[in-house]
C-alpha cells in the first residue's frame, strides 16, 4: 500500500468499458494502462497506480495488546467519568 497525491482524472481521457465481471474499467487512451475499475455490484472504486521504484518499503507487525489497567492510569482514569442509567 502506498499513497499518491490526489489529482483531478479527465474522464475523456480514458476508454470506458464493460468487462466480464461487469465491472466497469478505465484504461488510459494513449497507453492503454488499466488505470480505474468500478464493481457496481459492491459500490466500490479502484484506482490502480504503477508502484515506484523508489520508494520506502516498511512491514508493520502486529503489536502487543494494550494493558486496559496501564491505560486507564495513564489517563488518571476516575470512576465519576461513568454514569450508569438503568430505564
Amino acid at each position: 500500500m502506498f499513497e499518491m497525491d490526489t489529482i483531478m482524472y479527465r474522464s475523456k481521457d480514458y476508454d470506458w468499458v464493460w468487462n466480464k465481471n461487469k465491472n466497469l474499467e478505465g484504461r488510459d487512451k494513449k497507453t492503454g494502462f488499466h488505470h480505474f475499475t468500478w464493481q457496481p455490484h459492491g459500490s466500490q472504486f479502484t484506482i490502480i497506480e504503477k508502484i515506484p521504484e523508489k520508494r520506502l518499503a516498511i512491514r508493520i507487525k502486529q503489536p502487543p495488546p494494550l494493558d486496559r489497567d496501564s491505560v486507564l492510569s495513564t489517563m488518571a482514569y476516575d470512576d465519576s467519568w461513568v454514569e450508569i442509567i438503568i430505564n
